[in-house]
C-alpha cells in the first residue's frame, strides 16, 4: 500500500532511522560475541538475529508506540520472530502520539485486508510499511530457558533506569477502575492474583473492582521497575502501611516464573512435584546422585522408606526448584500455577491446618433462618462469606445444602435479584424452601419460570430449570444477575452441552456464585472443570492444563483423551483450599445411621424361550465388537433392554418377599418403563398402596406424592424412576431402598440412595442391589465399583460400594467382560444416555 509523505515527514523518518542505527552500533560495540545469551531465553526465542538484542535495554522496556509491552503475554507468544515490536499499540489517549505518528497511523494498517509481510524499510516511504501485523507462529521448540532471570550486574548493560514501565489508574465504571500501562511480566502476574480481575481484549487493558484497589497498588509498589499513578482522589492512600502484601506479590511472581521453561529436551532424568498435604510436596523422581545431594541440603527433607520418595515443606519449594533446574540433565515438572495461587501463603510459612474462617455477621438475616442452622451449616456459611460468596458446596447428600445456600444468598441480599437454576423436578421445592426460610420475602416476589414465554427477571427471586434456561437464551436480562445459585451443578460437567453454554455466560458476570452438588464429579475428574471455571476461572484458564495434570490426558490419533484420572490427592487438596467445602455424614451427623448395602443375586430362570433367546443373541452380538460407534451403541442398548425384560419376574418376586417379611415402607428404583409398569401392576393386584414418580409426573405433583408416602400409616411402596426421581425428594419414612435395575453412573445411584438416608432418618438404612448373571449386570456392577473408587480418591464419595456391600465380589466369568466394560465406558456420554432414557420412561 503506497503512502504519500510530506518532505517534513520523510526527513523525520530518516532522522529516526539514523538514530536507531547509531544506537544499534553502540550496542554492538558494548556486547561481546555471544553476549546475547545473557538475555532471557524466552526473549531470544521471539527475536530475530540482530533485532531487539541490539537495542538498549531502556528502549526495550519503554512502552513506545507499537511496542509489545501493550499486549498481554499470551499475545506476544503468537508473534513471529522480531514482530513483537511491530504490533501497534492502542494508547488510551491518542494525543500521546507525535504528529508523524498520527499522520501515519491510519494508512499503515488495513484492518479489512489480509496481513502481509513487506520488504525491509528504505530511507523513504518504505519505512511506513514496518508496522504491518506479522503472521502468527510459535517460538522455536527446544529452546532452553533459564530458571532465574539475570542478576543485576551481569553482562547486560546497567543503563536501565529504576522505573522502566509507567502507567496510571483511571475510572472504568461505577465500581471499577482500569490500569493503562505497558506490558510487564511481573505486573501481569500481580494482576492475575487480584480476585476481581478482568481483561478486556478489545482495549487490551485490565480492570478491577475498587474494593481491590489497595491490594493492587501494594503489589505494584513491590515491583521497583513499575510506577503507577494513583486513581484520582486516592493520592493520599498510604500504600506503605502494609508490608506483607508486596512481599507476597513479589514472592508469588518468583514462584510463577518457575512454571515457565522447565522442559529440557535433552534431560535424561525426569521427575515431577506433587502436593501431598496442605504443607508438604513430594518429588517423584528416579535415583540421581546430584539430585539426592540437593535433597539432603533442604532443611525440611523427609524420606519415606516404604514409598522411596522425598518430601519437603512448601517453604523450601523455591530453593529446591532453583537448584534442581541448574542440573542440565535433570527435568522437574513444577507445581501448577493453580496450586501456587491457592497455597501462596504456605510458601512463606507452612501451616498444617487451614485457618478457621471468621464468624460472619448474620444479624441482618431472618431469625427463623439463622436459628435453624446446625453448627456445621453455620460453618458452611462462614466459609462461603470468607470466599466472597464464590464456592462449590459439595456436602454429602441430606446435610442441608439448600438451607445453607439460601442463607449465603440472603447475606448478599442487597445485590439481588437472585437467580436459582435447578433441575426441573425441584423448581417448586426451591420456591417452598424460600417461603419457609425467608418469611421477609413476599410470596409474590418469588418467580418460578414454567414456560419459555415467562420472564426471567420478574421477581426478586427467580427460579428456572436448566432446560428452560437454554431455551430462554435470547431473553437476555437488562443487567446481569450478581448472585446465582446452581443446584445440582454437576449438570454443567460437559462444556459442549446446550445447558452449559447457556449457564456459563451468566456465571461469568455474576459476583456471587454458589454451586451445590452432593456428587460434583459423577464418574471422572474432567467433569469438575466447568464448575471450577465457574467459581475460580483464574485457576485453570485452559482445560488442557487441567486435563494433563488431573485427567491423565493421552494424545490419541483422533485427539486427546481426558477420561482418565491422575494426581487425585493433589486435586482434592486444591479444591478444598480454593473453592470446595465438603462434609460427609460420618463427620457431622454421628446420630445418622450408616447405610448397609447388599448385592442380591437373582436368577433369570423361568423366562420364556423367546426372551432367553433374545438375551443370548444380544450378548453374542455385543461381544463381536464394532468399528462403527453408532452400531456399537445400538447393540449396548439392545442388551440393556433385554436385561430389563429378563429380570421382571425376579424383581416382582423379590418385592413380594419384602412385603411378606414385614417391610411396610420402601423405595423401588427402576429404569425402564416396562419394569415400572410391571411393578405397579403387581402392587395393584395385591392391594398394596403405592406412589409412582417417573418422567411423566408433573413437578407440582411430586411433593404431594412424597407427602402422601411420608404420612401414610399403612404399607406403601414408592416406585421411582432412577433418572427422574434421584434428586430433590425426601422419603426418609422408609428404611429400605431396592434397586431393581442397575445404572452405569454410580453418582446417580448414590443420589437415589439418599432419598432415604437424609436428615431426619432415625433407623438403619438398607440398600439392596438386584443383579442377575448372564445379563448386562455382569458388566455394569464391576464398572460401578471401579468408578466409585475413583470418586473416593478425589474425596467426592463417602465410601466405595464394594467396601460396604455384602456379596460385592459378584463377577461374571464371561471372557468378553473387559471388552464390554470398556465399550460401556467409551461409547456413552451423559447427554446421549439421557436422550435414550427419555425414550424408556
Amino acid at each position: 500500500m503506497s503512502v504519500s509523505l510530506t518532505p517534513e515527514q520523510q526527513r523525520r523518518i530518516e532522522e529516526n532511522r539514523q538514530r536507531a542505527l547509531a544506537r544499534r552500533a553502540e550496542k554492538q560495540a558494548q556486547l561481546t560475541p555471544g553476549s546475547a545469551q545473557n538475555y532471557p531465553a524466552e526473549k531470544q526465542a521471539q527475536l530475530t538475529p540482530g533485532s531487539a538484542q541490539n537495542y538498549p535495554a531502556e528502549k526495550q522496556a519503554q512502552p513506545t508506540h507499537g511496542s509489545a509491552q501493550n499486549y498481554p503475554a499470551e499475545k506476544q507468544a503468537q508473534l513471529t520472530p522480531g514482530s513483537a515490536q511491530n504490533y501497534p499499540a492502542e494508547p488510551a489517549n491518542n494525543s500521546q502520539l507525535c504528529a508523524s505518528d498520527r499522520a501515519l497511523q491510519t494508512p499503515l494498517i488495513d484492518t479489512k485486508g489480509p496481513c502481509t509481510k513487506t520488504s525491509p524499510p528504505t530511507s523513504n516511504t518504505a519505512s511506513a510499511t514496518h508496522s504491518f501485523y506479522g503472521q502468527s507462529s510459535k517460538p522455536p521448540t527446544g529452546v532452553k530457558r533459564p530458571a532465574k532471570l539475570p542478576e543485576a550486574g551481569g553482562s547486560v548493560p546497567a543503563k536501565k533506569p529504576a522505573v522502566s514501565v509507567k502507567g496510571k489508574c483511571v475510572s472504568h465504571s461505577e465500581n471499577r477502575f482500569r490500569v493503562e500501562v505497558g506490558y510487564h511480566a511481573d505486573l501481569i502476574t500481580a494482576f492475575k492474583s487480584i480476585p476481581s480481575k478482568n481483561y478486556d481484549p478489545a482495549t487490551k487493558m485490565w480492570n478491577f473492582s475498587l474494593e481491590d484497589y489497595q491490594m493492587l497498588m501494594e503489589q505494584a509498589a513491590s515491583l521497583p521497575s513499575v510506577s503507577l499513578k494513583p486513581l484520582d482522589g486516592m493520592e493520599g492512600l498510604n500504600i506503605s502501611a502494609s508490608t506483607s502484601r508486596p512481599k507476597d506479590a513479589a514472592a508469588l511472581a518468583a514462584l510463577m516464573r518457575l512454571c515457565q521453561g522447565w522442559q529440557k529436551p535433552g534431560a535424561t532424568v525426569k521427575g515431577k512435584c506433587v502436593l501431598v498435604s496442605r504443607c508438604r510436596l513430594e518429588v517423584d523422581i528416579g535415583y540421581q546422585a546430584d539430585v539426592i545431594d540437593i535433597f539432603k541440603k533442604m532443611p525440611s527433607k523427609n524420606y519415606d522408606m516404604k514409598a522411596r520418595k522425598w518430601s519437603f515443606l512448601l517453604e523450601d519449594y523455591e530453593n529446591l526448584m532453583v537448584e534442581l533446574n541448574e542440573l542440565p540433565m535433570v527435568e522437574i515438572e513444577p507445581l501448577p500455577p493453580a496450586v501456587l495461587l491457592s497455597f501462596s501463603s504456605q510458601f512463606e510459612k507452612s501451616e498444617s491446618r487451614a485457618p478457621v474462617p471468621p464468624e460472619a455477621d448474620l444479624s441482618h438475616l431472618d431469625p427463623q433462618l439463622t436459628r435453624s442452622l446446625m453448627p456445621f451449616q453455620r460453618d458452611g456459611v462462614n466459609f462461603a462469606v470468607s470466599r466472597e460468596g464464590r464456592l462449590l458446596l459439595a456436602d454429602d447428600m441430606g446435610l442441608g445444602k439448600t438451607v445453607q445456600a439460601i442463607c449465603i444468598a440472603a447475606y448478599y441480599r442487597s445485590e439481588w435479584p437472585l437467580l436459582v437454576v435447578a433441575p426441573s423436578s425441584v423448581r417448586f421445592t426451591w420456591a417452598e424452601a424460600f417461603r419457609r426460610w425467608l418469611p421477609s420475602v413476599r410470596a409474590d416476589s418469588i418467580n418460578v419460570v414454567v414456560t419459555g414465554r415467562d420472564s426471567l427477571r420478574s421477581g426478586l427471586i427467580n427460579i428456572i430449570s436448566y432446560d428452560l434456561l437454554n431455551k430462554m437464551g435470547k431473553q437476555q436480562p437488562s443487567s446481569p444477575f450478581s448472585v446465582i445459585i446452581m443446584d445440582e451443578s454437576h449438570f454443567l460437567k460437559n462444556m459442549k452441552t446446550a445447558r452449559c453454554r447457556a449457564a456459563l455466560p451468566l456465571l461469568k458476570t455474576a459476583k456471587r456464585v454458589i454451586l451445590l452438588s452432593g456428587t460434583p464429579a459423577m464418574s471422572r475428574p474432567a467433569e469438575l472443570y466447568t464448575q471450577i471455571l465457574a467459581v475460580r476461572p483464574s485457576l485453570f484458564p485452559r482445560f488442557h492444563d487441567f486435563g494433563t495434570r488431573y485427567c491423565d490426558a493421552k494424545q490419541l490419533p483422533w485427539g486427546w483423551d481426558y477420561s482418565g484420572s491422575s494426581r487425585l490427592s493433589e486435586l482434592k487438596l486444591l479444591l478444598e483450599e480454593s473453592l470446595m467445602l465438603r462434609r460427609l455424614k460420618s463427620e457431622v451427623l454421628s446420630q445418622l445411621p450408616a447405610k448397609q448395602r447388599k448385592v442380591v443375586t437373582v436368577t433369570t430362570d423361568g423366562i420364556n424361550s423367546r426372551t432367553k433367546a433374545a438375551l443370548n443373541a444380544a450378548a453374542k452380538v455385543l461381544a463381536r465388537g464394532y468399528h462403527n460407534k453408532s452400531q456399537e451403541k445400538e447393540a449396548l442398548l439392545v442388551f440393556f433392554n433385554h436385561t430389563a425384560e429378563a429380570k421382571i419376574r425376579a424383581i416382582v418376586e423379590y418385592i413380594s418377599d419384602m412385603l411378606e417379611c414385614g417391610r411396610e415402607k420402601f423405595l423401588v428404583f427402576a429404569h425402564h418403563k416396562l419394569v415400572l409398569d410391571s411393578i405397579t401392576k403387581e402392587l395393584g393386584e395385591k392391594g398394596i398402596s403405592y406412589i409412582r414418580i417417573d418422567g411423566s409426573t408433573a413437578s407440582a405433583e411430586r411433593q404431594q406424592l412424597c407427602d402422601r408416602f411420608q404420612s401414610s400409616q399403612r404399607s406403601c411402596v414408592a416406585v421411582l424412576s432412577i433418572t427422574a426421581a434421584n434428586m430433590g425428594l425426601t422419603l426418609h419414612a422408609a428404611d429400605l431402598v431396592v434397586f431393581a435395575e442397575l445404572f452405569w453412573n454410580p453418582g446417580v445411584l448414590i443420589q437415589a440412595e439418599d432419598r432415604v438416608h437424609r436428615i431426619g432418618q432415625t433407623s438403619n438404612v438398607d440398600i439392596h442391589y438386584l443383579v442377575a448373571k448372564g445379563t448386562a449386570d455382569d458388566y455394569l456392577w464391576p464398572m460401578i465399583q471401579e468408578k466409585m473408587n475413583v470418586l473416593e480418591q478425589v474425596g467426592l464419595s463417602e465410601s466405595n460400594i464394594s467396601e460396604k456391600a455384602e456379596s460385592a465380589s459378584f463377577h461374571s466369568k464371561d471372557p468378553h467382560q473387559l471388552t464390554i466394560t470398556e465399550m460401556f465406558q467409551r461409547s456413552f456420554d451423559e447427554e446421549e444416555m439421557l436422550a435414550l432414557v427419555d425414550q424408556d420412561q
